[in-house]
């Protein structure tokens, strides 16, 4: 048995590190030219370390181009994002798991139809409801559609549909209405599970591209995913400048993950596991 589990864990152990080597290389490729003159990255395009170190493609980024500009606007669209998701993923979590009404189960399956749906599908009604609504080239006109999608109800609704009954009787049994038992004892309760979800809005909103590109017209309110495009299809493209903008662009993303990865695990495993 003991030489089963080991040969298991060897396994495991290998497998995961292969592809964590695998996700990892082509992070520090990147990171190796954003530090390489422009000039040397088509010449030295397979190394993984620098051969001349150069702070100017970072530099250029700022210099060239409104880079803390977009990554405003993408703070902005991702943070109106988590705002909505979480407040209603929460409270639509609850009536789906706990409260008992007609049509609930129902409901919960086009919820969950609805996530095997491609997002690019939906770009051509949203765009016809954002303009009917006015909110086209607006950071609401973004973040809506990301918040509207069904993961962030799902995720919490397996969870609270396993939490259990004897602590919610006697809440109730205290004198707490519905309302006062969610705020008071679930979302305490399940604190890992939205942070999981937070960290998902945080990363899918702060990449998203396509319904961005659709919605924004102006300049102004143009996000990172949007402006790296610009960079790229400028003419005359420096190599080094848009390794430096992605570069940037994707450290506010790895540093969350990074920060939150034990409460994302976390999450993830009791949103299932709790009985």
């Amino acid at each position: 048995m003991t030489g089963r589990v080991t040969v298991k864990s060897v396994l495991y152990t290998t497998v995961f590190t292969i592809a964590a080597i695998v996700w990892i290389l082509p992070l520090i490729w990147m990171a190796a030219k954003t530090f390489t003159p422009t000039a040397d990255i088509l010449r030295t395009g397979g190394s993984l370390l620098p051969t001349n170190v150069t702070l100017d493609n970072l530099s250029g980024v700022i210099r060239k181009w409104p880079f803390f500009r977009w990554m405003l606007n993408s703070a902005i669209v991702t943070s109106i994002a988590m705002i909505v998701m979480v407040t209603v993923s929460i409270l639509a979590a609850y009536s789906f798991a706990r409260l008992k009404w007609k049509g609930r189960n129902v409901l919960f399956l086009l919820f969950l139809a609805s996530m095997f749906v491609p997002w690019e599908i939906n770009a051509i009604p949203l765009y016809f409801i954002m303009n009917f609504l006015g909110l086209l080239n607006t950071f609401p006109g973004v973040a809506l559609p990301i918040a509207a999608m069904p993961i962030g109800i799902f995720l919490l609704r397996q969870f609270f549909i396993n939490f259990p009954r004897d602590l919610e009787d006697a809440a109730r049994i205290d004198g707490c209405g519905s309302l006062r038992v969610l705020i008071q004892l679930f979302v305490p309760m399940s604190t890992p599970v939205i942070g999981a979800l937070v960290v998902w809005v945080f990363i899918f909103g702060w990449n998203e591209f396509f319904w961005s590109m659709i919605s924004l017209q102006g300049s102004a309110h143009l996000t990172l995913p949007i402006g790296l495009k610009a960079i790229l299809g400028a003419q005359n493209v420096e190599y080094g400048l848009l390794f430096g903008a992605s570069f940037l662009a994707l450290c506010p993303s790895l540093i969350v993950f990074l920060l939150l990865r034990k409460r994302i695990i976390a999450g993830i495993s009791l949103s299932g596991a709790i009985k």
